[in-house]
Protein backbone atom coordinates (compact mmCIF):
# COMPACT_ATOMS: atom_id res chain seq x y z
CA UNK A 1 0.00 0.00 0.00
CA UNK A 2 3.05 2.30 0.64
CA UNK A 3 4.37 1.63 -3.03
CA UNK A 4 0.58 2.43 -4.03
CA UNK A 5 0.69 5.84 -2.48
CA UNK A 6 4.10 6.94 -3.24
CA UNK A 7 3.00 6.05 -7.12
CA UNK A 8 0.48 8.03 -6.46
CA UNK A 9 2.35 11.21 -4.79
CA UNK A 10 4.35 10.53 -8.20
CA UNK A 11 1.60 10.79 -10.56
CA UNK A 12 0.19 13.69 -8.97
CA UNK A 13 2.81 15.98 -8.38
CA UNK A 14 2.80 17.87 -11.35
CA UNK A 15 -0.84 18.48 -10.96
CA UNK A 16 -0.32 19.74 -7.85
CA UNK A 17 2.61 22.24 -8.95
CA UNK A 18 -0.16 23.78 -11.25
CA UNK A 19 -3.14 24.13 -9.30
CA UNK A 20 -1.14 26.01 -5.97
CA UNK A 21 -0.28 28.53 -8.23
CA UNK A 22 2.94 28.39 -6.00
CA UNK A 23 6.42 28.81 -7.89
CA UNK A 24 7.56 25.21 -8.62
CA UNK A 25 9.94 24.69 -5.35
CA UNK A 26 7.57 25.97 -2.94
CA UNK A 27 4.33 24.06 -4.64
CA UNK A 28 6.60 20.82 -4.42
CA UNK A 29 7.35 21.24 -0.75
CA UNK A 30 3.77 21.67 -0.07
CA UNK A 31 3.08 18.36 -2.21
CA UNK A 32 6.10 16.81 0.01
CA UNK A 33 4.80 18.16 3.71
CA UNK A 34 1.19 16.80 2.49
CA UNK A 35 2.27 13.30 1.51
CA UNK A 36 4.59 12.95 4.81
CA UNK A 37 1.06 13.90 6.76
CA UNK A 38 -0.87 11.21 4.85
CA UNK A 39 2.33 8.70 5.00
CA UNK A 40 2.53 9.07 8.91
CA UNK A 41 1.03 6.29 10.62
CA UNK A 42 1.31 3.68 7.35
CA UNK A 43 4.41 0.99 8.38
CA UNK A 44 5.66 -0.66 5.40
CA UNK A 45 5.48 -4.31 5.28
CA UNK A 46 6.93 -7.45 3.60
CA UNK A 47 4.99 -7.80 -0.11
CA UNK A 48 4.26 -11.12 -1.57
CA UNK A 49 5.32 -10.96 -5.29
CA UNK A 50 3.94 -14.57 -5.83
CA UNK A 51 1.29 -13.26 -8.27
CA UNK A 52 3.20 -10.43 -9.87
CA UNK A 53 3.63 -11.12 -13.64
CA UNK A 54 6.58 -9.82 -15.98
CA UNK A 55 4.93 -7.87 -19.04
CA UNK A 56 6.11 -10.26 -21.80
CA UNK A 57 3.37 -10.48 -24.00
CA UNK A 58 3.70 -6.28 -24.29
CA UNK A 59 5.74 -6.59 -27.22
CA UNK A 60 5.29 -7.66 -30.78
CA UNK A 61 8.49 -10.10 -30.17
CA UNK A 62 8.41 -11.44 -26.43
CA UNK A 63 11.87 -11.39 -24.73
CA UNK A 64 12.77 -15.22 -23.37
CA UNK A 65 10.66 -16.35 -20.34
CA UNK A 66 12.59 -16.51 -16.93
CA UNK A 67 14.60 -19.75 -15.63
CA UNK A 68 11.79 -22.47 -14.93
CA UNK A 69 14.25 -22.60 -11.47
CA UNK A 70 13.81 -19.03 -10.63
CA UNK A 71 11.85 -17.29 -8.36
CA UNK A 72 11.29 -13.30 -8.55
CA UNK A 73 13.11 -11.69 -5.79
CA UNK A 74 12.90 -7.81 -6.35
CA UNK A 75 11.25 -5.14 -8.99
CA UNK A 76 12.25 -1.75 -8.68
CA UNK A 77 12.00 1.06 -10.55
CA UNK A 78 15.53 2.51 -12.19
CA UNK A 79 16.09 5.97 -12.95
CA UNK A 80 18.56 7.46 -14.63
CA UNK A 81 20.49 8.20 -17.85
CA UNK A 82 21.75 6.29 -20.91
CA UNK A 83 24.95 7.63 -22.28
CA UNK A 84 26.67 7.56 -25.24
CA UNK A 85 29.60 9.55 -27.07
CA UNK A 86 29.91 11.38 -30.14
CA UNK A 87 33.79 12.53 -32.07
CA UNK A 88 34.39 15.67 -30.78
CA UNK A 89 34.11 17.42 -34.48
CA UNK A 90 31.20 15.96 -34.95
CA UNK A 91 28.95 19.35 -33.35
CA UNK A 92 30.57 21.34 -35.98
CA UNK A 93 28.92 19.27 -38.57
CA UNK A 94 25.43 19.43 -39.41
CA UNK A 95 25.89 16.56 -42.13
CA UNK A 96 26.88 14.41 -39.92
CA UNK A 97 26.10 10.79 -40.46
CA UNK A 98 27.87 9.28 -37.71
CA UNK A 99 25.59 7.56 -34.92
CA UNK A 100 26.26 8.04 -31.29
CA UNK A 101 27.87 5.51 -29.80
CA UNK A 102 26.44 4.06 -26.26
CA UNK A 103 28.90 3.59 -23.30
CA UNK A 104 26.84 2.76 -20.52
CA UNK A 105 24.20 3.59 -17.99
CA UNK A 106 23.60 5.04 -14.86
CA UNK A 107 20.53 4.83 -12.76
CA UNK A 108 18.99 4.89 -9.25
CA UNK A 109 16.90 1.62 -8.06
CA UNK A 110 14.08 2.64 -6.22
CA UNK A 111 11.96 -0.62 -4.16
CA UNK A 112 8.96 -1.14 -6.35
CA UNK A 113 7.85 -4.36 -4.96
CA UNK A 114 4.84 -3.38 -3.09
CA UNK A 115 3.75 -1.53 -6.00
CA UNK A 116 3.81 -4.57 -8.13
CA UNK A 117 2.61 -6.96 -5.77
CA UNK A 118 -0.82 -4.26 -5.21
CA UNK A 119 -1.13 -2.99 -8.58
CA UNK A 120 0.90 -3.85 -11.88
CA UNK A 121 -1.32 -1.88 -13.92
CA UNK A 122 0.06 1.09 -12.17
CA UNK A 123 3.73 0.26 -12.01
CA UNK A 124 3.35 -0.23 -15.56
CA UNK A 125 2.50 4.02 -15.55
CA UNK A 126 5.44 5.09 -13.28
CA UNK A 127 8.50 5.01 -15.61
CA UNK A 128 7.09 7.19 -18.34
CA UNK A 129 5.88 9.85 -15.37
CA UNK A 130 9.36 9.44 -13.97
CA UNK A 131 11.69 9.57 -17.07
CA UNK A 132 11.13 13.45 -17.11
CA UNK A 133 11.13 14.01 -13.17
CA UNK A 134 14.12 14.94 -11.42
CA UNK A 135 16.22 12.74 -9.52
CA UNK A 136 17.15 14.78 -6.93
CA UNK A 137 13.18 15.18 -6.18
CA UNK A 138 12.13 11.50 -6.55
CA UNK A 139 15.28 10.91 -4.08
CA UNK A 140 13.82 13.13 -1.82
CA UNK A 141 10.25 11.39 -2.36
CA UNK A 142 11.67 8.20 -1.18
CA UNK A 143 13.67 9.38 2.03
CA UNK A 144 10.27 11.38 3.02
CA UNK A 145 8.03 8.21 2.44
CA UNK A 146 10.48 6.22 4.32
CA UNK A 147 10.62 8.37 6.80
CA UNK A 148 7.09 9.02 7.19
CA UNK A 149 6.02 4.96 7.21
CA UNK A 150 9.28 4.07 9.07
CA UNK A 151 10.51 2.03 6.61
CA UNK A 152 14.28 0.75 5.03
CA UNK A 153 15.03 3.50 2.40
CA UNK A 154 13.35 3.06 -1.07
CA UNK A 155 16.40 3.67 -2.76
CA UNK A 156 17.25 -0.19 -2.87
CA UNK A 157 20.12 0.31 -5.40
CA UNK A 158 22.21 1.60 -8.02
CA UNK A 159 22.88 0.35 -11.84
CA UNK A 160 26.43 1.29 -13.62
CA UNK A 161 28.58 -0.63 -15.62
CA UNK A 162 31.92 -1.64 -14.29
CA UNK A 163 35.08 -1.27 -16.42
CA UNK A 164 34.57 -4.94 -18.24
CA UNK A 165 32.04 -3.05 -20.20
CA UNK A 166 28.86 -5.32 -17.72
CA UNK A 167 25.64 -3.98 -16.25
CA UNK A 168 25.57 -4.30 -13.19
CA UNK A 169 23.07 -4.49 -10.64
CA UNK A 170 24.02 -3.55 -6.62
CA UNK A 171 20.92 -3.97 -4.37
CA UNK A 172 22.95 -3.88 -0.66
CA UNK A 173 21.71 -0.01 -0.44
CA UNK A 174 18.98 -0.90 1.69
CA UNK A 175 20.12 -3.99 3.25
CA UNK A 176 19.57 -6.89 0.74
CA UNK A 177 23.20 -8.76 0.38
CA UNK A 178 22.25 -9.38 -4.04
CA UNK A 179 24.22 -7.84 -6.38
CA UNK A 180 24.98 -8.85 -10.43
CA UNK A 181 27.00 -8.28 -13.11
CA UNK A 182 25.50 -9.69 -16.10
CA UNK A 183 25.39 -10.16 -20.09
CA UNK A 184 22.85 -9.72 -22.75
CA UNK A 185 20.63 -12.41 -23.82
CA UNK A 186 17.55 -11.08 -25.82
CA UNK A 187 16.57 -7.68 -26.82
CA UNK A 188 13.56 -6.37 -28.43
CA UNK A 189 11.79 -3.27 -29.31
CA UNK A 190 10.25 -1.13 -26.90
CA UNK A 191 6.34 -1.51 -27.97
CA UNK A 192 5.08 2.13 -27.99
CA UNK A 193 6.17 2.77 -31.37
CA UNK A 194 5.47 6.35 -33.41
CA UNK A 195 5.82 6.38 -37.17
CA UNK A 196 7.56 3.18 -36.84
CA UNK A 197 10.12 4.43 -34.68
CA UNK A 198 11.11 4.56 -31.00
CA UNK A 199 12.59 6.83 -28.03
CA UNK A 200 12.39 4.44 -25.77
CA UNK A 201 15.25 2.42 -25.07
CA UNK A 202 14.57 -1.93 -25.95
CA UNK A 203 13.38 -4.23 -23.79
CA UNK A 204 16.24 -6.69 -22.17
CA UNK A 205 16.65 -10.23 -20.93
CA UNK A 206 19.98 -9.98 -19.06
CA UNK A 207 22.03 -13.23 -17.39
CA UNK A 208 24.19 -14.03 -14.71
CA UNK A 209 28.22 -13.69 -14.98
CA UNK A 210 28.99 -13.04 -11.80
CA UNK A 211 27.06 -12.11 -8.59
CA UNK A 212 25.36 -13.23 -5.06
CA UNK A 213 21.53 -13.92 -4.88
CA UNK A 214 20.46 -13.22 -8.33
CA UNK A 215 20.66 -14.67 -11.88
CA UNK A 216 18.75 -12.84 -14.32
CA UNK A 217 17.68 -9.24 -14.47
CA UNK A 218 14.87 -8.52 -17.18
CA UNK A 219 14.17 -4.42 -18.29
CA UNK A 220 11.44 -3.92 -19.12
CA UNK A 221 8.35 -0.77 -19.60
CA UNK A 222 10.96 1.71 -20.47
CA UNK A 223 10.94 5.38 -21.17
CA UNK A 224 13.06 7.50 -23.17
CA UNK A 225 16.91 6.82 -23.40
CA UNK A 226 17.30 6.22 -26.92
CA UNK A 227 20.36 8.89 -28.40
CA UNK A 228 19.91 11.26 -31.22
CA UNK A 229 19.73 9.53 -34.97
CA UNK A 230 23.04 11.22 -35.53
CA UNK A 231 26.13 13.23 -34.28
CA UNK A 232 25.24 16.20 -36.07
CA UNK A 233 25.01 19.06 -33.30
CA UNK A 234 25.68 17.23 -30.10
CA UNK A 235 28.27 17.20 -27.97
CA UNK A 236 31.19 14.87 -27.77
CA UNK A 237 29.05 13.16 -24.54
CA UNK A 238 25.56 12.49 -24.06
CA UNK A 239 23.17 11.57 -21.33
CA UNK A 240 19.41 11.04 -21.86
CA UNK A 241 17.24 10.81 -19.38
CA UNK A 242 15.33 7.71 -19.06
CA UNK A 243 13.18 5.32 -16.28
CA UNK A 244 12.24 1.60 -16.50
CA UNK A 245 11.07 -1.34 -14.28
CA UNK A 246 13.62 -3.97 -13.63
CA UNK A 247 12.62 -7.50 -12.78
CA UNK A 248 15.05 -9.60 -10.34
CA UNK A 249 15.25 -13.63 -10.48
CA UNK A 250 17.18 -15.42 -8.36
Amino acid sequence: MVFLIWAFAILTVGAVNADLGQPPPLALASSFTNIYHQLDSIHLGNCSLANATLPLSATKTPLPAPSTNLTLKYVALGRGTQNYTCPSNSSSDPESKIKPEATGAVATLFDASCLAAASESLLHEVPVLISTTPLGSLAFMAALVAQGTRSTNLIIGEHYFNGQGDPVFDLSLSGPDSWIATTKKAAVPAPNLTLGTSIDVPWLKLGYKKGHNLEEVYRVVTSLGDPPSTCAGQNATILVPYAAEYWFYG
